[in-house]
């Protein structure tokens, strides 16, 4: 089992980061964007045979891949670590502020 921290926000300037990853050996395309409305963020993942799931709210300790598992998404639970916000979601700078940090436990080895 090893712990990874995904990046959410490179530098503090960005409102919309792609990337791809492996978790738990899949490939997975993860993009994540802030609402300009709400300053909250969002999380789009994909994995390799096409399957997307749109739209996550990052919020706060709650493993987001869960209500996903019938789908074929890493096994592993992805969540936010709160590491300044007083138990709210994160907005637009606190990825990049280190309040918030997004993670992934991989399961398999």
């Amino acid at each position: 089992m090893s712990l990874l921290e995904i990046t959410v926000q490179p530098t503090g300037t960005e409102t919309h980061h792609v990337q791809t990853v492996q978790l738990d050996g899949q490939s997975c395309q993860l993009t994540t964007y802030t609402n300009g409305v709400d300053g909250y963020w969002y999380l789009d993942i994909q994995d390799a045979t096409g399957d997307v799931v749109r739209g996550l709210g990052l919020s706060s300790g709650v493993d987001l891949l869960y209500p996903y598992r019938h789908l074929d998404l890493p096994p592993g639970p992805l969540w936010v670590h709160d590491k300044g916000l007083g138990g709210a979601d994160p907005r637009t700078d606190d990825f990049a502020a280190g309040r918030a940090a997004l993670f992934y436990l991989e399961v398999e080895s």
